[in-house]
């Protein structure tokens, strides 16, 4: 198991870039395979694009907990150990349910470590 450090990003606060922002609004875990899974479901926009606007609801999937929440980065978040998900087969399975219930529109996984 290749475990990383993940930084915890700030909820609900607005990540701006070029064209548009993001950010988080949600934070949790599910349980598959006697792993607990980090996830995190956010909202990117759109809105000063060239090209037109538009957005969508994502989920970004860190990994299997290793340690949950264990130490601070330096500019204060929480920082948690992760073991990436690798297997397509996991990988299915955690998008399928983060479709149904979070109502994402695309499921993303951290592929450091890898």
């Amino acid at each position: 198991m290749n475990a990383i450090r993940f930084a915890h990003p700030a909820l609900n606060e607005e990540v701006k870039s070029i064209a548009g922002w993001y950010l988080f609004s949600k934070e949790g875990t599910i349980r598959l395979g006697g792993s607990n899974v980090l996830f995190l479901v956010g909202h990117g926009v759109v809105d000063s694009s060239c090209c037109g606007s538009g957005g969508c609801s994502f989920a970004l999937v860190p990994g299997a907990v290793v340690a949950l929440k264990y130490a601070q980065d330096d500019q204060g978040r929480p920082v948690s150990l992760v073991a990436p998900i690798t297997d397509p087969a996991t990988r299915e399975e955690i998008r399928d349910l983060l479709i149904r219930s979070e109502g994402v529109s695309q499921v993303n996984f951290e592929t450091a470590g890898q």
